[in-house]
């Protein structure tokens, strides 16, 4: 095989690697939240993923976005003038100074979680920085909202802990609340949202 043709084949791979990719990134994209956490690794709490190939990973203390290599990311990376196409970002909640959040309308939303490091306010990094992740439509909207509550949350109970202390404990009412909030995007069933409920308050 000439060298002509070995580039030939290199080139038909990963061109075939990137469009298995890319339907991979959009069956979970499209999936219910609950069988996007499944898909990911252990410890995930939330899970946002575009049609163009980027994931935002909630945890506990963290938050982790990656963006896979596809053909919608090479794409984009192209448009933007940045490298898009792979790797990813992990912030601790104790390094973030806060989150913005842009609701989708009849342009993308994002959520950005920000740091002090580095200009995290331009229209370029909002949309495909490397700490932020945009999305489209009423549904993913609505785990947006919810999503960014928790990670306000987290940074909020993180800066206000005791030096050397452990994180207060949430109120059996903020308890319940988020309960409600994972039974209402389908992570819970309502068998496991009710006995939840009596725990928490003692019947």
């Amino acid at each position: 095989m000439g060298l002509f043709d070995k580039a030939k084949n290199a080139a038909k791979n990963y061109t075939s690697s990137l469009k298995e990719n890319e339907a991979k990134n959009k069956e979970m994209a499209n999936a219910p939240m609950e069988e996007r956490i499944k898909m990911r690794p252990e410890g995930v709490k939330y899970c946002i993923v575009n049609n163009l190939g980027k994931i935002l990973d909630v945890y506990e203390n963290k938050v982790v976005f990656t963006s896979t290599k596809s053909t919608s990311t090479l794409v984009t990376g192209l448009v933007f003038g940045n490298s898009v196409t792979q790797g990813e970002k992990t912030i601790y909640y104790k390094d973030a100074t806060g989150v913005q959040y842009k609701p989708s309308t009849v342009l993308d939303g994002y959520i950005q979680v920000e740091t002090a490091s580095g200009n995290m306010t331009s229209s370029s990094s909002q949309y495909s920085g490397e700490n932020s992740i945009q999305f489209s439509g009423k549904k993913l909207n609505e785990e947006a909202e919810i999503v960014v509550a928790y990670i306000k949350d987290r940074i909020e109970e993180i800066k206000n802990a005791p030096v050397g202390g452990a994180i207060q404990q949430l109120s059996p009412a903020d308890e319940l609340k988020k309960h409600k909030e994972l039974l209402d995007l389908g992570i819970i069933t309502q068998e496991e949202f009710d006995a939840k409920k009596k725990q928490l308050l003692g019947l």
